[in-house]
């Protein structure tokens, strides 16, 4: 996937999230507002998980690279 528009989904997300945690102090519990922000947060922290799992299965793979060090560092360490 592009990286920007996972970038956008993960601000996004985060932002709703962190307003929805910001405002639930202030909410009366038995109220809709409370019920409301409870949903925003669950909505958006899983739209923060969704995209952090779609960005990690994105990255490609590093090789797995065993070989000795080469070039300054056998030399350094008085290694041919």
């Amino acid at each position: 996937m592009d990286a920007r528009l996972l970038q956008s989904g993960f601000r996004i997300g985060f932002t709703i999230l962190a307003i929805a945690l910001v405002s639930l102090p202030f909410q009366p519990r038995g109220s809709a507002e409370f019920v409301v922000t409870v949903l925003a947060i669950v909505v958006s922290g899983t739209l923060v998980i969704g995209v952090t799992l779609l960005a990690r299965a994105a990255r490609p793979t590093l090789p797995n690279d065993k070989r000795r060090p080469s070039g300054y560092n056998e030399r350094r360490h008085g290694r041919k």
